[in-house]
């Protein structure tokens, strides 16, 4: 049976609230600190120098435990190649843009500081690799952003569950790439990540609608979401703590220092501490520990220690062309001849392309040995 409405029945006319945005600065600061960081490491000697990175501040754990703790924040405004610096340079304006008109500069300064903090402390607490770069930051501009959409998606209608959509999709894209592409630091990202759903759900603006005013008004003032901010800090100064405690016995951390050693030359310190790390760890020897080892002792004139440590590496890979050629060389020094024969021989297997090179000891290695 059809309904009938009265005569004088109007529809209810639908009423919009503008919604508080603000100016974006922050952001823009941000780009032109992180462009003239990278300045500054074009200057220094390349993004992409190891050397550079570490002088100017990456994050490298062994450092950290030593105290520097700094690197926290300084890897955040390094880049590695023009290439990471665009990628992040973009997303940081097409997303951090969007986050500061929301939450205004200073809650979105909070968010993007602690969330890249907590990104580099999660890198730091399970990875021994070196990073830089702003993404932990960023990605925690864009779990803040999240959370606001979630946080108002009744509100924001099929807009906002749309673009609650877009960001998922993002976050999932980047962490797949993440996790399937070598070189990326996914622990950052997710430390990030979490930072900043957590505290963008506490600063995120909480609308009260003024029908007299014809706008939404923001009640979300610091008294609300200051004890969100603390507890983030206290999080971020426990999780340092607890991280550096464990890892000061780790025998990554030996080889991790053990390696930078021999970056720099110095050989009796790089030995000490990848002997350590072996005697803590044999498993997490590979075969370029063994090599950087044998090394070490070769530029101490400790031949025998060296060829101790080329044949345990030759050990786990006998094809490894490296290990052979300084090995053929130590038995060389060490005249012992067959031995040595033997190393040349099989380097110059896997790399006839350096017989040039090899021939001439296997020829005189040949004439010193009746049966060579």
């Amino acid at each position: 049976m059809p309904v009938s409405q009265p005569a004088d029945w109007q529809p209810r006319p639908v009423v919009s609230y503008a919604l508080p945005f603000h100016r974006p600065v922050v952001t823009w600061i941000l780009l032109a600190a992180i462009v003239v960081v990278f300045g500054l490491e074009t200057v220094a000697g390349g993004s992409t120098e190891t050397e550079v990175l570490v002088r100017l501040g990456a994050k490298v754990t062994p450092l950290i435990v030593a105290g520097e703790y700094w690197r926290l924040l300084t890897a955040m405004f390094l880049h590695i190649g023009v290439f990471h610096l665009l990628f992040n340079g973009y997303a940081l304006v097409a997303i951090g843009t969007e986050l500061e008109r929301i939450f205004g500069p200073v809650r979105f300064a909070i968010i993007y500081f602690l969330a890249g903090l907590l990104g580099s402390l999660a890198s730091y607490a399970f990875s021994y690799t070196l990073s830089a770069g702003a993404s932990g930051a960023i990605f925690g501009v864009i779990g803040a952003l999240a959370a606001f959409f979630i946080l108002h998606r009744e509100r924001l209608g099929a807009w906002g569950r749309a673009r609650l959509g877009n960001i998922a999709f993002l976050i999932g894209i980047n962490l797949f790439l993440g996790f399937t592409r070598p070189g990326i630091d996914n622990l950052g990202h997710i430390g990030g990540l979490i930072g900043g759903l957590g505290l963008g759900w506490a600063l995120a603006p909480r609308y009260r609608l003024d029908p007299m005013r014809g706008a939404a008004v923001d009640e979300n003032g610091p008294a609300r979401y200051l004890p969100a901010v603390l507890a983030a800090v206290l999080l971020l100064a426990g999780g340092t703590v607890l991280a550096t405690l464990s890892h000061r016995d780790d025998p990554r951390l030996y080889l991790s220092r053990g390696r930078e050693a021999i970056q720099r030359e110095a050989w009796d310190e790089a030995a000490a501490e990848l002997e350590q790390a072996i005697a803590q760890d044999p498993s997490i020897a590979d075969v370029s520990t063994y090599f950087f080892l044998g090394l070490a002792y070769n530029q101490m004139d400790q031949p025998e220690q060296a060829a101790e440590a080329y044949e345990a590496g030759l050990a786990l890979d006998p094809r490894d062309e490296p290990s052979h050629w300084n090995l053929a060389l130590t038995y060389y020094q060490l005249e012992r001849h067959a031995e040595a024969l033997e190393h040349f021989r099989a380097y110059l297997e896997l790399n006839p392309g350096d017989a040039e090179r090899v021939q001439p000891y296997i020829d005189a290695l040949e004439r010193r040995l009746p049966d060579g």
